[in-house]
């Protein structure tokens, strides 16, 4: 048991931390600048709590899916330290590597490799206390200087620690206010191209946001937090679909969305977002996890609205054809399973801001070639380019015999297998966008991990057929 105090400095900022644990539970709380976030594991159960105040459960995939290979290799090195360097990566060249000094048995570095990135952690002034040695020092380096991090241990007490010290943090506040006595808002929204935007009052600024559940929070395009004299804090760079842009972050004194109030909101900031139709509206903005987790959004795309729901009084719909979708939301976005002819993938993010029907990417074509059999020999169309934040990816459009989305088995499926080398090169199976969706009315009931999808008009002809 013991509380341990650390001071940081990520992104520009200066931060200061406080780790409590006690046996296998842990609870940390970061104060970076003027943002507080919280994370831990209390009796089993993994959860964090953003810069929004919203406490988030961070449920592991179900672990049935095929894993991806990995070799691991056991080397002698005499730098940086005369020793081992023992790798675990897939064929890609992707995984971790630990630099183990022979003289002490410790581990002095860590590489994480990614598609993006090789992430650095160099770890010393290593220290004995009660027994347990750890380093007292350490720092990240990914080879972009603004990513930069160093964490540096102050003192660790080991006063008793009590159950409530580790347990889940509650929220902090409610995000979004309803009017007094109302549970159901129609927020101002336009359809465009099988997506949803809203329109966002910030101050006497009328902005178009895309309803976006695959952002992992509220995005602002920076050109327009500088418009509004938005103070800005750090700066760190993000690796997304396809590139890699710079991002900080902002504070937002009130945003107005219809009836609804937010106040005090942290958006993130990114280049220009590119969605609208160019000539009448141009989305600034996404909405994503935060204001999403706040509420239940109904979002019926036959006929062009969006509805926000109290949580609190939402009921599911009844439907006999009702798809119930179980979602985990520990990463900010909504991830399920998905079976592509037999192959299963548990790590399919339903993204109402992504273009397409169901993309496959890299993580999941590579465990599974079996299961990408083109039924119609290269007839299912020509390759088809998207964008996203980052910039432009292309794919490879098969026809499918099986696409399995929770209940519901879709036959001679058309989906995307994305060719990029560099696009969707983590560990996510795929996605499922907007075309796939426009079929139902779409129900983001976060607090139970549930999406309700209820086919529409054309979704029920589509699945007569």
């Amino acid at each position: 048991m013991d509380r341990i105090h650390e001071t940081f400095d990520v992104g520009g900022l200066h931060g200061t931390s406080t780790t409590v644990r006690k046996g296998d539970d842990v609870a940390e709380t970061d104060y970076t600048g003027p943002f507080t976030t919280a994370y831990g594991t209390y009796k089993g159960q993994d959860w964090r709590q953003n810069e929004n105040g919203q406490t988030v459960l961070d449920d592991p995939d179900p672990g049935l899916a095929v894993a991806d290979p990995t070799t691991t290799t056991v080397a002698a090195i005499t730098t940086p330290v005369v020793g081992y360097v023992i790798s675990v990566l897939n064929k890609r060249g992707h995984g971790t590597r630990e630099y183990v000094d022979s003289s002490t048995w410790r581990v002095v570095r860590r590489d994480y490799v990614s598609a993006t990135a090789t992430t650095t952690i160099v770890y010393d002034d290593f220290r004995t206390l009660a027994g347990y040695t750890q380093a007292w020092h350490w720092t990240s380096r990914d080879g972009h200087p603004e990513n930069d991090e160093e964490y540096r241990i102050e003192s660790i007490d080991l006063a008793p620690v009590s159950d409530a010290e580790v347990a889940i943090a509650p929220p902090r506040r409610s995000l979004v206010d309803f009017p007094r006595g109302v549970a159901s808002v129609a927020l101002p929204a336009k359809e465009y191209n099988r997506k949803f935007y809203v329109r966002v009052n910030v101050g006497n600024r009328g902005l178009d946001f895309l309803v976006d559940t695959g952002a992992y929070g509220i995005i602002m395009d920076d050109s327009i937090v500088r418009e509004l004299g938005l103070k800005t804090y750090g700066t760190h760079s993000n690796a997304a679909n396809a590139g890699r842009f710079k991002s900080t972050s902002a504070i937002v004194p009130e945003m107005k969305i219809g009836d609804l109030s937010l106040h005090d909101v942290v958006v993130d900031t990114a280049p220009s977002l590119g969605e609208g139709d160019g000539t009448t509206f141009k989305a600034v903005g996404l909405l994503g996890f935060d204001f999403i987790a706040s509420l239940v959004l109904k979002l019926d795309y036959e006929h062009g609205t969006v509805t926000a729901l109290d949580p609190d009084t939402f009921t599911p719909p009844a439907d006999p054809m009702l798809n119930a979708l179980d979602v985990r939301l520990g990463t900010g976005v909504p991830i399920t399973s998905v079976t592509v002819n037999g192959a299963l993938g548990e790590r399919f993010t339903i993204d109402t801001g992504a273009a397409g029907g169901v993309l496959i990417f890299d993580y999941f074509a590579r465990r599974h070639p079996e299961a990408l059999v083109d039924l119609s020999k290269g007839f299912a169309g020509p390759p088809v380019q998207f964008s996203g934040v980052g910039g432009d990816f292309d794919t490879r459009r098969y026809e499918l015999a099986s696409v399995r989305v929770g209940r519901v088995d879709y036959q001679n499926f058309i989906a995307d297998v994305v060719t990029s080398s560099q696009a969707y090169g983590g560990n996510d199976d795929g996605l499922i966008g907007s075309t796939f969706l426009n079929l139902y009315t779409l129900y983001t009931d976060y607090q139970n991990s549930r999406l309700y999808l209820v086919p529409n008009g054309i979704g029920r002809r589509v699945m007569r057929h």
